[in-house]
């Protein structure tokens, strides 16, 4: 998946929270079935006797591609929640600003039945009164499978419990695996020249030159934000842009940490050889990819849905030979390397405490996990490709939850799957055929519209075949600041951003030259002053340090 997101500077206060152990529910009833109608449910899958109306709200998505007679009001997900439990979902808007929209809605009082929120409306919400404690409602309606993903990830669980009540539904996210970062070359430039596969940084740097001096341009990507260079930093052993945990149990901020004035000495080096756009300063992401798809770049450090953006684009330019295979990001000083990974919570699903039937809500969150997870093989392919396709899942935006394992489960899924070539079942990948179908369209015809699943997770160069590794060995340092709990820290509220944009220019100016490396120093004192030093005692307080 494309994944998809800046982190969010927000403090996690750790509460303590335990999962109530599962209750068992009925089987999931399939679509030429019919269950007995009850007055109220007995059974997490029973429908209501009379039409029940639940009002939300939903995020416009450019992405979204409705079929004939589909649309936010009517589609597949929709009627399949009125056929299988006489729920009628009603939306009360739909908007592309939607954060905007819906604090207006908060601010009059006047919210939805279950709709997502982010962090901050949780605690505004929960502070207001006007969301329902969803404790009891959580742990009589919630399926196993729900609940399966809550024990999963307790970390991210525990961020939903306010003054020991659970107040919302963490919608989590596609999983860690697609937070890892990669150095992406071109395939068939490294190919005409001979090159080994990157070992070490020295490797990749070698490769960039021999790139240059044999196709010209300025081989590694950046951007006026630095991010080539955040992705590359772990090579060094620096995290910038999350917060770490150090030897003496302290957090700090990994922007400021000793690693990170080595990967701004080589970074100047490169960028003194010619080896990244001396124009950088002027790029954004956009300006950046279109060098890629021109022909003019060949090493292009990112995550793994480069393959997708601008991955189609590169084929159509290039043709189908100029794909950029993943790498792991190798090692520049013999150290092992450890990934970053961050809070990737989606949002919460929040239920108004005005709701006349909060647990038919539950009931469609528990319906889209079956859907996920456990339809394949007893649902008809043809209806769970008409709930999956066109990006259909971004519909029911307050009524989803992502299993932390979908892509873990789906790159092992696939991967099994292309193993057995000609010999397997698509109709037992449920969910996920449309991508294996995909990656064969790629492979098959070279379809540009199968590139990107291809390279992350199609093939045995795959990202997620890297990002598996890592995960497999727990080769990664997580964010010490894992979601909020409600006690954000008024530094990093206020000041979150300006504190970044300080770290950007200074590192930016010691990559072109215009400062010496000694600059760092200077840096990170100003960094301080301007309110880093007040942010990390603020943080270190909230999580029990001195």
């Amino acid at each position: 998946m494309k994944n998809r997101r800046n982190m969010k500077k927000w403090v996690a206060l750790g509460l303590a929270a335990v999962l109530s152990a599962s209750i068992t529910g009925c089987s999931m009833e399939t679509a030429n079935n019919t269950t007995k109608a009850v007055d109220v449910p007995k059974g997490l899958w029973d429908p209501y006797k009379k039409e029940v109306t639940l009002t939300t709200v939903v995020e416009q998505n450019a992405g979204t591609n409705f079929q004939k007679g589909d649309s936010y009001d009517h589609n597949p997900w929709y009627r399949a929640y009125k056929d299988r439990f006489n729920v009628k979902v009603k939306n009360l808007w739909v908007s592309n600003d939607y954060t905007t929209k819906l604090n207006l809605s908060i601010a009059d009082g006047k919210i939805p039945d279950v709709f997502h929120v982010n962090t901050q409306q949780l605690v505004q919400l929960q502070q207001s009164g006007l969301i329902m404690d969803l404790t009891d409602l959580f742990n009589k309606y919630g399926s196993d499978t729900l609940k399966s993903y809550m024990k999963n990830d307790k970390d991210t669980y525990k961020t939903a419990v306010l003054d020991g009540k659970l107040y919302g539904i963490p919608q989590l996210n596609y999983g860690i695996i697609d937070q890892f970062n990669y150095v992406w070359i071109r395939k068939d430039w490294k190919e005409k020249l001979g090159l080994k596969d990157p070992k070490t940084m020295d490797d990749v740097v070698n490769v960039a030159k021999a790139f240059q001096k044999n196709f010209g341009g300025y081989p590694i990507t950046e951007t006026k934000t630095l991010d080539t260079m955040n992705r590359l930093a772990v090579a060094w052993g620096a995290h910038p842009g999350i917060w770490v945990k150090k030897q003496d149990g302290t957090i700090a901020y990994g922007s400021v940490q000793p690693e990170m004035k080595q990967v701004l000495s080589d970074y100047a080096r490169w960028f003194k050889d010619g080896l990244i756009n001396p124009e950088f300063t002027t790029y954004d992401q956009q300006k950046m990819f279109q060098d890629v798809i021109n022909g003019k770049t060949g090493v292009a450090p990112m995550a793994q849905w480069f393959g997708y953006l601008p991955g189609p684009d590169i084929v159509k330019n290039q043709g189908p030979n100029a794909i950029f295979e993943p790498y792991a990001i190798p090692s520049a000083n013999g150290a092992e390397v450890k990934g970053s990974v961050s809070f990737g919570n989606r949002g919460y699903i929040v239920i108004s405490k005005n709701a006349k039937n909060p647990e038919a809500a539950l009931k469609l969150i528990n319906f889209f996990a079956y859907m996920m997870d456990d339809a394949a093989g007893k649902e008809k392919p043809e209806f769970i490709s008409s709930l999956f396709d066109n990006n259909y899942p971004n519909i029911p935006y307050g009524l989803n939850v992502i299993n932390p394992l979908t892509d873990y489960n789906q790159f092992v899924k696939i991967k099994e799957a292309i193993a057995k070539g000609n010999n397997v079942d698509v109709t037992e990948l449920g969910k996920d055929a449309s991508k294996y179908n995909s990656i064969v369209n790629w492979k098959t015809k070279k379809d540009p519209n199968g590139v990107g699943d291809f390279l992350q997770q199609g093939n045995d160069k795959s990202a997620y075949g890297i990002a598996k590794n890592y995960l497999d060995n727990g080769n990664y340092v997580k964010n010490a600041l894992w979601g909020s709990g409600g006690k954000e820290t008024e530094t990093l509220m206020q000041y979150g951003s300006t504190l970044n944009d300080i770290l950007t220019e200074g590192f930016t100016k010691i990559i072109t030259g215009e400062e010496k490396i000694s600059y760092f120093d200077s840096l990170v004192e100003q960094w301080e002053k301007a309110g880093g030093a007040q942010a990390t005692k603020e943080v270190n307080k909230a999580y029990g340090n001195k």
